[in-house]
């Protein structure tokens, strides 16, 4: 009986310990999305923003790719590095 509850708590503390690892790991994901579309506003600030959107993983290493809506029918596509916030527009489109 000892031995079935020791398996029991130790199953209990391994889903514990999984279940603070992960809120740990979406805590620093939503900290690191936060920083990039503050850095996306800061480098778009001279036009008038309507929509920030990025992609929810990044394309190669730390590579997000996204887009910036300004006026009132400009898309700018770019790319911004997570670990540098260095952006790099790919193009614009009219819409």
């Amino acid at each position: 009986m000892k031995k079935y509850f020791k398996v029991g708590l130790g199953l209990l503390a391994a889903i514990a310990g999984a279940q603070i690892l992960y809120r740990g790991y979406k805590h620093i994901e939503g900290n690191l999305r936060e920083e990039l579309i503050d850095a996306v506003r800061k480098s778009f600030a001279d036009q008038d923003i309507q929509v920030v959107w990025l992609f929810e993983e990044a394309d190669r290493g730390a590579i997000y790719k996204g887009g910036v809506v300004v006026g009132k029918n400009q898309n700018i596509n770019f790319e911004i590095d997570g670990e540098t916030l260095k952006i790099t527009e790919l193009g614009e489109e009219y819409l």
